[in-house]
Formats: structure tokens, C-alpha cells, sequence
């Protein structure tokens, strides 16, 4: 049996400050798993003991897949890789120790609890420092003294006196510990500069809303400019930036009060102390940062100019080739290096929420991974676009899109440099000039792989890696984890079902919402486009069981792939239906036992309290048999 790490809860607990911890230790859940609430993504909470202390744990979203079907559990012992430590208080009670679990593994369940563990009690605080061996600071990393991370940052020598932004004690999980009033100085020009010791500094990439005392040392990338809005149910003002350190970055807001205090204070480029500002659930669809996490600047956050610039970096890219767009989510933000292939002239379109026109400009843009896609670029990045074809460009906080396949789209958050001085850059261009710039370029609309499976199914060895069997798919519970999941699927069609087979749907242009009808007038009326028409269009949205020689499984199908697999439109099918039942029926037992490959995405979805997988099918294709014939044989040459 594994034994637990005795002691380990102890010594985290007579630590000063919080910690992060990235010595292996273990531990056994010894409490019933709870959901965290209004926690997104979703978190468990249980306790956890060393066998001599206990508790309380988060478990993170990550891990939801093996608290849902039991591998985590009550006496389930954990191997704990990495994670947080930090100490919460109410007023006049003693503190509680948090363990926030990064990354963990499943040793073994056993059949009840390990040791007789005790609460921690204020007389663990009073032998603080003697009970604490020297080996414990090689296993832990201190948020507030961080010793592993010091080589990293050089911090500034002390500097004379000088008067800071802030200056209040920031706001705990529980509940606010102080109620200090904040003091500001340097209104209306640049941040103050760092006075006295330097602080100890907490990576970004570390930040979590369970840690409430903390300070970074981060690069600002990005600055907006000040944004209003003005609802019925509240009015304000708002600016951003982009954090940046040598392990992340981070998005960080300040609203309404804080814009005139914080906003002259924050120049693009150069380095700063924070502390103080509450870490939040990000809000994706306003950010260009791949970081779950954001910040919000209130009175109490401390803002302080850091003289020492170097080990800082100056900019950061996560970029992702063209050809694995397909496996993120729509809306999901990507940084991306291309070469500029073609150049749109510019367009307008109108919102039909308020009837604004919009300027846009898409453009077609190619990589090493042999994939072209279409990107859009809006307002006044596409009013002002005058880049040549063929230059290498940057993008940071790109949208993913899955229209017509996969798109993308640069939103104002996002940002784009032209023949950025990097090494990738350079590499990138020197592929292009030697063998990029005569090759042709498969899409994610219409590409073909092998000869027989498009709609961004992949080529080759990808579309090899993406083929799964009906065993496969329900064997590795493929789509049950937070993200949407896609691959490829051959299967023949054993069913369909029939009832239900289309909805009526609005005939504008790109609206495609359901329409009801009006039984007084006998017209049918779109409440998204507020109007009314004579006969809906009828699109596809039926179910499909398809088998292999190792299962079967449910497939949802869409308009596209409808018409494909029935070979008529759906208001031909309805119509087909309303006047002759036997032809109809005919018609669908002529499109089942037929083959085809299937491009299939996997999502699980959660509705009356119940969570399934929903998989559907984003695109369809006939088997071309001699194409498929040379795939398998390729296949089997590999074995040799």
C-alpha cells in the first residue's frame, strides 16, 4: 500500500505566506467530493490528509473526467505533482489551509481512511519554525519569497523614497481581512517608481483566485484605449493591458473609478510591480490572452514602475499551425505565423441587432503545414491594411471561426505584426521563398484527403491519426472533457431516424432561426428578424446510427449533410411526405446501408441535470474505394 507524506500538511501550514509546491507528496481524499459553485470551469472541493493533518482541497476542471466516473473518490489516494498552498481567514478565526491541486495522479482507492488525522489547530501555528525541517524549502516555492524563482528575475537595487500607488490590503476568498483606506499618489502621470527592498514576486502563470497575496513582475504588451458603454442597467468606463512574464501572461481591467487613477500610469513596453488586484474568472470573448484567469484593478491595487527590464520578455506568441485549427473550439483564441497570400478589397456588412455597418477585409493566408485559411480583419485594421502579398505577419488573439470550415478573425483585442523579428519569422520566410511559394495549399472547405475524405479531415499520416473506430470512441470517452473533440469516422448507415426529420426554419438571408406559424393569418414569423413570410424554408436535423465491425453509434446530422445523405433538399423531403407517404419512406430506405467517412465532433453537453456526449457530423463523403484501397495499402506497407 502507498504510504502518505506525514507531516506535509504541517509544515505547509507553519509556511509564511503562500507557496506553490512542485515536489511530489501524497495524499488521500478522505471526504465526500463536492461541486464547487459559481465556479467556471467547474471545481471540486473535498478534504485531503497526510495521515497525520487534514485539509480542504480544490480539485480543478482537468480532473473532472475522473471524478465523474468515480476514479477519484472518497479514500482515493492522489499523487500530488504540483500545486498551491494559501491560507484564507474570516475576522477573529483562525485561518484555514487551501490545497489547490494543479496536476495529479491516481495511485489506488483503498476501502477506508489512512491514519487518524487531526484539524489544524492555532497550537500548529505557535511551533511555526521549529518543527519545520531545512528540506522543506527545496519542496515548496513561496508565492511571497518565491527562492526557486529569484534566479529569474533580477530585481532593481533599492531606490530613494518614494511615494507609491495603493497602498490598502487586498480582499481575501473568504472575505475582506481589512478595511484600510487606500492612498494614492502620481495621479496623472507615470507610475512611481519601486521604493525599498524588492518584493517577491509571483509568477502570472501561478495566479488563481484562491491566492489573494501575491506580486508580479510583468511586461505591458498591450494597452487599450479608455472604452465606454451605456445600458439601461449601467454605464461606465474601461481600459485593458497585457501582462506579460517569463511564465504567461494575463489580461488585466480597470473600470469606471480606477480608469482616471490607473490608465496614465501603465505604459506599453516597459515593466511593473502589481499587486493587489482581484483574479477572476476571464471573459473570453473580450480578451486575446490564453489565460482562464483575468485581473480587475479596484482602489486597492498597487501599481509601481520596475526599473530592472531585463529577463522580462518583450513579447509572447503561442502559435499554432494552420492545420490544427480544426481541433479548437469556435471562439477559441489562437496566435498565428503566416504569409500573406491574397488581399481582399473592402467590404461592408450590416449587424442585424442594431443595423451598424461594419468594415471588413478578408484576406488568405498560408503556412508550413500546408493549409490556407481564410481571415478577417475589421474597422479600422481593415480600413487601414495595406501589407503586400507574400509577407510574413503575426497574428496575437485570433478568433477561431467554423464557418465554411475554419476561419478566423481578428478582433479588437487582437493585434498583428508584419515581419516580426523573430527566428520563426525568418525560418517561416525562408520556407516560403524556397518551396512555399509554388505549392498548392490544401482548405478546410472542399480538401480532399486521399482522395476520399474532405471538410477538413486532414491528409495522410493526420487523417490516419484522426481515424477512430466505434470502440474507440466510446472506449476513450472522446468528447467527455470540457473541450469540444473531432475526428474522423467510417460507418455505414443503419438507421435513420425519420420522424421529426426537418424543422422550418426563417428564409432570410443567414438567419436560419426556427420560424413558428401564425394559424390566423398562415404566415410564419421570425421573431429574430421581426418578420413575417409566407413559407418557412425547411433545413435538416435528424439522427443517424452508424456501424462499423466494432460498434455503433447515434450521429447528429445538419442541413449539409442531410441533403448528402438523402440526395434532396429538406423542403423537397417534406413536401415529399405530405403527398406521398410510401415514397417518402422509400426515399429513406434507400439512403441507409450506404458507407461513407465521417468528419464528427464530440461535445458533452449537460441538460436536466443530466450530461451525455452529443456527437455530430460536420461533414460527410462517399468512400472512393480505389482511393481507400491505396490508404490501406499504405497502411500495411508502414507494418513493414
Amino acid at each position: 500500500m502507498v504510504e502518505l507524506s506525514a507531516g506535509e500538511i504541517l509544515r505547509f501550514h507553519q509556511a509564511s505566506g503562500n507557496m506553490t509546491v512542485t515536489t511530489p507528496f501524497m495524499v488521500q481524499v478522505i471526504s465526500p467530493i463536492q461541486l464547487l459553485r459559481n465556479q467556471t470551469p467547474e471545481a471540486y472541493r473535498c478534504m485531503v490528509s497526510d495521515g497525520e493533518r487534514m485539509s480542504l482541497a480544490v480539485i480543478p476542471s482537468k480532473l473532472k473526467p475522473l471524478v465523474a466516473n468515480e476514479t477519484i473518490t472518497r479514500y482515493t489516494i492522489l499523487k500530488v505533482n504540483k500545486c498551491s498552498v494559501s491560507k484564507k481567514a474570516r475576522e477573529s478565526e483562525s485561518p484555514m489551509l487551501f490545497i489547490v491541486i494543479h496536476d495529479a495522479e491516481v495511485l489506488e482507492t483503498v476501502a477506508e481512511k489512512l491514519g487518524n488525522p487531526l484539524k489544524l489547530t492555532d497550537q500548529d501555528d505557535a511551533s511555526a519554525g521549529s518543527d519545520a525541517p531545512q528540506s522543506f524549502a527545496a519542496a515548496v516555492e513561496l508565492s511571497t519569497s518565491m527562492p526557486a524563482y529569484q534566479p529569474q528575475y533580477q530585481q532593481p537595487p533599492p531606490m530613494q523614497q518614494q511615494s507609491h500607488f495603493g497602498g490598502a490590503q487586498s480582499s481575501s476568498f473568504m472575505s475582506r481581512v481589512d478595511n484600510i483606506n487606500p492612498k494614492y499618489s502620481g495621479m496623472g502621470g507615470s507610475a512611481p517608481v519601486h521604493a525599498g527592498a524588492p518584493p517577491s514576486v509571483h509568477p502570472i502563470a501561478d495566479l488563481n483566485p484562491y491566492h489573494n497575496k501575491w506580486t508580479i513582475r510583468a511586461r505591458v504588451t498591450q494597452k487599450t484605449s479608455i472604452k465606454s458603454w451605456n445600458k439601461p442597467s449601467s454605464q461606465g468606463r474601461l481600459f485593458s493591458v497585457t501582462l506579460l512574464d517569463d511564465s504567461g501572461e494575463i489580461r488585466g481591467t480597470a473600470f469606471t473609478q480606477q480608469v482616471d487613477k490607473l490608465f496614465p500610469l501603465f505604459e506599453p513596453g516597459k515593466v511593473y510591480y502589481i499587486s493587489n488586484a482581484q483574479v477572476r474568472m476571464a471573459k473570453q470573448q473580450f480578451s486575446n490572452v490564453n489565460n482562464q484567469y483575468e485581473l480587475t484593478f479596484d482602489d486597492n491595487t498597487i501599481v509601481e514602475l520596475c526599473l530592472e527590464q531585463a529577463n522580462v520578455p518583450q513579447e509572447h506568441y503561442d502559435f499554432v499551425p494552420l492545420s490544427s485549427l480544426e481541433k479548437f473550439q469556435k471562439n477559441h483564441v489562437v496566435d498565428v505565423l503566416c504569409v500573406l497570400k491574397e488581399v481582399a478589397e473592402l467590404s461592408q456588412i450590416t449587424l442585424r441587432t442594431d443595423d451598424r455597418k461594419l468594415t471588413k477585409r478578408e484576406l488568405v493566408v498560408v503556412d508550413k503545414s500546408g493549409f490556407q485559411v481564410r481571415a478577417s480583419l475589421w474597422g479600422t485594421e481593415a480600413e487601414t491594411f495595406n501589407v503586400p502579398v507574400e509577407h510574413v505577419i503575426a497574428f496575437k488573439g485570433m478568433r477561431v471561426g467554423d464557418f465554411g470550415g475554419r476561419t478566423l478573425s481578428l478582433p479588437s483585442v487582437g493585434s498583428m505584426t508584419v515581419n516580426p523579428d523573430i527566428p520563426e519569422a525568418h525560418a517561416l520566410r525562408g520556407w516560403y521563398d524556397a518551396e512555399g511559394r509554388h505549392m498548392s495549399f490544401q482548405s478546410f472547405r472542399g480538401a480532399s484527403a486521399g482522395g476520399s475524405a474532405g471538410g477538413g479531415m486532414g491528409t495522410g499520416e493526420n487523417f490516419d491519426a484522426q481515424l477512430k473506430t466505434m470502440a474507440q470512441v466510446s472506449a476513450e470517452n472522446i468528447g467527455s472533457g470540457d473541450a469540444a473533440e473531432f475526428f474522423n469516422l467510417k460507418g455505414t448507415i443503419a438507421f435513420i431516424r425519420s420522424n421529426n426529420l426537418a424543422y422550418p426554419s426563417c428564409p432570410g438571408e443567414n438567419c436560419n432561426k426556427k420560424v413558428t406559424e401564425d394559424l390566423s393569418s398562415g404566415q410564419w414569423r421570425c421573431e429574430k428578424c421581426e418578420r413575417s413570410w409566407p413559407a418557412p424554408d425547411y433545413r435538416y436535423i435528424f439522427s443517424v446510427n452508424v456501424s462499423d465491425d466494432t460498434g455503433q453509434t447515434w450521429l447528429q446530422c445538419f442541413n449539409d449533410v442531410g441533403e448528402l445523405l438523402l440526395g434532396a433538399t429538406a423542403n423537397e423531403m417534406i413536401e415529399l411526405q405530405r403527398i406521398n407517404e410510401a415514397a417518402f419512406g422509400q426515399k429513406i430506405a434507400d439512403a441507409t446501408f450506404k458507407e461513407y467517412w465521417f468528419r464528427c465532433k464530440a461535445k458533452s453537453e449537460t441538460y436536466n441535470e443530466a450530461t451525455r456526449v452529443r456527437i455530430s457530423a460536420t461533414s460527410a463523403h462517399p468512400i472512393d474505394y480505389v482511393a481507400e484501397t491505396a490508404r490501406l495499402s499504405r497502411l500495411i506497407d508502414s507494418y513493414n
